[in-house]
């Protein structure tokens, strides 16, 4: 009998390949242990995801460090997590586009009551066609967003020359996935209160930037002193980036939508 995933000889009592670890499977595959198989990766207590979510609450530099420095087996790999906050990001866009198509309009319903001229409506509506896109395209943003993330560290942090912009990119995509995860399952378990899900989203950039800022602090060893200059010195370069962003997405909206054109008309009717 051969390892299925290295091909070494194995013994027939053997459960367990000596070579790469991995698991012999002798039965077909069914419905039954196709989830048996998925409880026992993700939802076992003992499991590599429920260790990486708790310990990069308690201490990200212990996870981050140590898969930096090749702890490889009892944390889950950067790239593994990050997949999780797509899937995750993946089914809450289902919900609300299938189910709850109203979920993320609370904002936009409630300025709706107010007195709000044809101007307004149409910036509002400019809102509103921007957060479509941005929740469509979540796990597109999630990808772009990473790099510029990690080379903004990697030019915030350029005195402290321990990690090079790779190393950067395993702190930020941790850091980043364990906040996606975590706004994601609230927005997951919110979705049929669009009430809920504007509070939650309202509060995710604090906890973004304060989340962050933790995970610097513990990565870096930094002092409380130090930490805020770098946050702000982080956040003025992160600002001028996203503020391209808004200009790209007003340009889109320029081009392929007629949300402007809309908002010269009304203009021009009411002057």
């Amino acid at each position: 009998m051969e390892c299925k995933n290295c091909t070494l000889t194995l013994e027939e009592n053997h459960n367990f390949c000596a070579d790469c670890g991995a698991k012999v499977i002798r039965n077909r595959l069914t419905i039954k242990n196709l989830f048996g198989d998925f409880a026992q990766r993700y939802l076992n207590i003992d499991n590599t995801f429920i260790r990486t979510f708790g310990k990069l609450f308690i201490a990200p530099d212990v996870v981050i460090v140590g898969y930096i420095n090749g702890v490889r087996k009892r944390y889950m790999n950067p790239i593994s997590y990050f997949t999780i906050a797509v899937f995750l990001g993946g089914i809450f866009f289902f919900l609300v586009q299938k189910f709850f198509p109203t979920a993320m309009d609370f904002q936009f319903t409630q300025m709706a009551t107010d007195n709000a001229d044809e101007s307004q409506k149409l910036g509002m509506e400019f809102g509103k066609k921007f957060q479509d896109i941005s929740i469509e395209y979540q796990s597109i943003f999630y990808m772009a967003m990473l790099p510029f993330l990690s080379l903004i560290s990697r030019v915030v942090f350029y005195n402290k020359k321990q990690f090079n912009l790779s190393e950067h990119f395993v702190i930020n995509i941790y850091a980043y996935s364990q906040m996606s995860i975590l706004v994601n399952i609230l927005y997951i378990m919110s979705i049929w209160n669009s009430q809920w899900i504007y509070y939650v989203s309202m509060s995710n950039a604090i906890t973004l930037v304060l989340y962050f800022s933790y995970v610097y602090k513990k990565t870096f060893q930094l002092s409380f002193k130090q930490i805020l200059l770098k946050l702000l010195l982080f956040l003025v370069i992160f600002g001028i980036l996203f503020i391209g962003i808004i200009i790209c997405a007003a340009i889109y909206l320029a081009l392929f939508t007629d949300t402007f054109k809309n908002l010269k008309n009304a203009q021009a009717m009411l002057y």
